[in-house]
């Protein structure tokens, strides 16, 4: 495939939707001076020290993210003190927690984010946990996105780098619902949309065209890439809750893999791993999909997130199972067996680009090692 620089226009028009978004430093420092009164700050635990002195005497509170369970947080919510607004301030399951508390209590929202891992600041729903499977509930639409250039290079780099996973998988998404049409298997709500698919594969190639400047955190990366989330987390609703032409396998995948392991992954990391795995499946530019995610530094070699082979192999081949019992949209995975062949060379394949797997030290709180 051969990429080229896209033409300016096409960053304008993907400006041109989604939420309200600015770019630029200290941009955090500023929120306590104009955020409703007095405000909840929604983030992780180990993320508070780093930004708890930007915030003042009108703080109401702050809730530390441990659960996506969805009743679980209903309790929680109720246990707050009263708050004027919401400040989600971290990466996707902070983002997301925000947005359902803004929306329980019916409170205007700013968000934060710290990584560019997933398109979450940008959509209008969250994506939280209800029994075994995903819910993707509420409705919150921030006053503005704060994309701080400096706050984001501060995080770890693959939390930033892996960002990408959530775009690549635009590819493989385009292939299942295709597949769908042709199979009598779409949803008769989601036909198929060349014009959806087109949108999409723009915002991808200008992604691929920027890999190098992603991998290093750069300011254009970084443009590069929300900008890529900004239209992908506003177009689930701007396409009737279609999210056809944004994910397939890829988070099929994920999800089987949580259901597996019981455990939560770094979302574009994990993503980008279901993505390659699709378009082995696919038969679908595989390479290129794993070069792009060797090339933007996203390590997709299963211990990487914390576990361990088997792990990922077993969440493989019980795909196809998983998708039934989770009645998800139909993709390759209801239509491709998954043997010990194909596993075989998407590990043989992963070893050649990345390199096997050496222990680097103790397992980090996120999954992976530091």
């Amino acid at each position: 495939m051969t990429l080229s620089t896209p033409p300016e226009d096409t960053a304008v028009r993907a400006e041109d939707t989604g939420f309200p978004t600015v770019f630029g430093r200290e941009l955090l420092g500023e929120l306590p001076n104009f955020v409703h009164r007095p405000y909840l700050v929604v983030t992780m635990a180990d993320l508070w020290p780093r930004f708890e002195h930007l915030f003042d005497s009108h703080l109401a509170g702050v809730h530390f993210v441990e659960t996506l369970d969805t009743a679980a947080l209903e309790s929680a919510a109720a246990a707050l003190p009263e708050f004027g607004s919401v400040i989600g301030l971290g990466g996707g399951q902070a983002i997301d927690v925000a947005k359902f508390l803004a929306w329980l209590r019916n409170r205007p929202l700013f968000q934060a984010p710290t990584a560019m891992t997933t398109n979450a600041p940008f959509g209008h729903r969250s994506a939280l946990r209800q029994g075994d499977g995903v819910a993707i509930v509420g409705w919150a639409v921030p006053e503005a996105v704060y994309v701080d250039f400096d706050v984001i290079r501060g995080a770890p780099a693959l939390l930033n780098r892996s960002g990408v996973g959530d775009v690549l998988c635009y590819h493989t998404a385009h292939f299942d619902w295709k597949l769908a049409h042709d199979s009598g298997r779409e949803e008769r709500r989601w036909p198929y949309d060349e014009r959806l698919v087109a949108e999409a594969r723009e915002r991808l190639d200008t992604v691929l065209a920027d890999l190098d400047e992603i991998r290093e955190v750069s300011d254009r990366g970084i443009r590069t890439l929300m900008l890529a989330h900004r239209w992908g987390g506003a177009a689930f609703h701007a396409a009737g809750w279609n999210s056809r032409h944004m994910d397939g396998v890829d988070h099929a995948f994920l999800y089987g893999l949580e259901h597996q392991t019981g455990r939560h992954f770094i979302h574009g990391q994990a993503v980008g791993l279901g993505t390659y795995f699709g378009a082995v499946l696919q038969d679908n530019e595989p390479e290129m999909i794993l070069s792009s995610l060797h090339r933007a530094g996203v390590d997709i070699r299963p211990e990487a997130m914390g576990i361990d082979w088997e792990d990922a192999a077993t969440a493989m081949r019980r795909l196809a199972w998983y998708v039934r019992h989770a009645d998800l949209p139909y993709t390759i995975a209801d239509a491709r067996p998954v043997g010990d062949d194909v596993v075989e060379h998407i590990r043989d394949r992963i070893h050649a680009t990345f390199g096997a797997w050496e222990t680097q030290g103790h397992e980090g709180p996120r999954g992976g090692f530091i």
